[in-house]
């Protein structure tokens, strides 16, 4: 018997006055039945050919071939089994909508980086909306998992351990989403390869609680709109999050820390909200790029080489309640005129402000000036950074503040704020500590 789910099938249960609905969404064999691979089928392809909408397919123990396509709506789940691609191809390609991949162990795909269709361990097509990765160990794939324009994919805590041998860009990503929409990519692990989680023209989709270590980029989002990023951690990356071309992005409450480069970079971003995020102990805390029209607040900077850069006319954007605290420079600003935030209402807090307080309002009775002297001479003279610490130097930096003749354009907060908003402090307190991190 055929039933289909996209019948809602109604019991009305009158003794009790409740009625129950169940809402199918696939067409499913009513007999639907358990097959184990090497039971039922004498390898996987075989279980696979024979199995119907519906079924359960159980991967024991074992070492089982692939490359291997799934048509059927079914769930393929790991009992012990690994399933090996041998080093061709693709691993698993998910053609059927609905397909749910649970506790599988996937290895060995192919090593073809270029073309439309680069191989992976497991591959989900436009065909497949709905289906589920879940609680899957993928190695030794060139690309770990690859969502291609597809709608409504969960992938949910996947471990992927990408390659560290060779130039990060030549390495493919752990998880790579393409043209998709209405994804929710949560709770993974991805260790090595090019970028744990690289977003391409992807729409209305949720990235939460991740975790990403030695790769390229945590998170690399290009021309994508209205998605969340929501409370990863970026751990000992090139850069912990980098966010370009795209707008109307929810970016709040990650962890950048240890990252080489950049905590959390934006270039060509807009109308996108950046708050309540730390960022720590990284090349670059913030770098805006040609970014305009947003609004970045609550966040922690604390501890970088460079707390912000700012570069190729970055405006308009409402910068306030964030915290600059034990950088080493806190603003490396090029510009050809000063920049100015808080001009009505809160600032920033600034760990190396020397203003007061008189009417004890929390905010700054002064503005607070950016040292840029600096900054402008080494960008324009790179063999200054020699001069960093000698007398002469020290002294020009001094007189800038008193002399128009060696003042050069800025960031100025009007409204510094003298201790932490308390929404920023508590956002130090839950998610101060990084999580423990999984060895491979």
């Amino acid at each position: 018997m055929k039933l289909s789910r996209g019948i809602a099938l109604s019991l009305l249960l009158l003794d009790f006055g409740v009625i129950v609905s169940v809402a199918l969404a696939y067409p499913v064999d009513a007999a639907a039945v358990t097959l184990r691979v090497g039971e039922q089928g004498r390898d996987l392809a075989a279980t696979l050919a024979i199995s119907q909408a519906g079924d359960r397919v159980e991967v024991p123990a074992g070492t089982w071939r692939g490359p291997v396509t799934i048509h059927k709506t079914i769930t393929l789940i790991g009992t012990g089994g690994v399933i090996d691609g041998g080093g061709h191809g693709t691993t698993i390609t998910v053609a059927a909508p609905g397909v749910v991949l649970e506790n599988l162990r996937v290895q060995g795909s192919g090593q073809s980086l270029s073309g439309l269709t680069p191989d992976a361990c497991i591959r989900v097509l436009k065909t497949a909306s709905q289906s589920v990765v879940r609680r899957c160990e993928l190695e030794r794939c060139t690309f770990g998992i690859w969502v291609h324009e597809t709608d409504g994919v969960r992938l949910e805590s996947n471990r992927v351990i990408g390659t560290e041998l060779g130039h990060r860009s030549n390495r493919g990503n752990g998880i790579h989403l393409f043209d998709a929409s209405h994804l929710v990519v949560s709770g993974n692990h991805v260790i090595g390869g090019r970028d744990g989680i690289y977003v391409s023209a992807t729409e209305d989709s949720l990235i939460a609680d991740n975790l990403f270590e030695r790769t390229r980029y945590g998170v690399h989002y290009m021309f994508s709109y209205r998605n969340t990023l929501r409370g990863n951690r970026s751990l000992a990356n090139g850069s912990g999050y980098a966010i370009m071309s795209s707008h109307h992005l929810k970016v709040t409450g990650n962890l950048a820390e240890g990252n080489s480069h950049h905590g959390l970079l934006f270039r060509d971003v807009q109308y996108s909200q950046i708050s309540q995020n730390i960022l720590r102990n990284n090349g670059e805390g913030l770098f805006f790029y040609s970014s305009t029209e947003n609004v970045i607040v609550d966040n922690h900077v604390l501890n970088n080489a460079v707390g912000v850069k700012i570069w190729a006319g970055s405006k308009r954007n409402e910068v306030r309640r964030n915290r600059f605290v034990g950088n080493r420079r806190q603003v490396f600003y090029i510009s050809t005129e000063d920049l100015v935030w808080a001009q009505q209402g809160e600032g920033n807090r600034w760990g190396d402000y020397l203003g007061w307080d008189a009417d004890q309002d929390g905010i700054g009775e002064r503005p607070y000036r950016v040292d840029s002297f600096q900054a402008t001479l080494i960008y324009r003279f790179p063999a200054a950074a020699l001069l960093l610490r000698s007398p002469s130097l020290e002294l020009l930096t001094h007189l800038e503040s008193r002399l128009a003749l060696v003042r050069v354009p800025t960031v100025i907060d009007k409204r510094p704020l003298i201790r932490a908003a308390g929404r920023a402090q508590s956002l130090v307190e839950s998610l101060g500590n990084a999580p423990e991190r999984r060895r491979p």
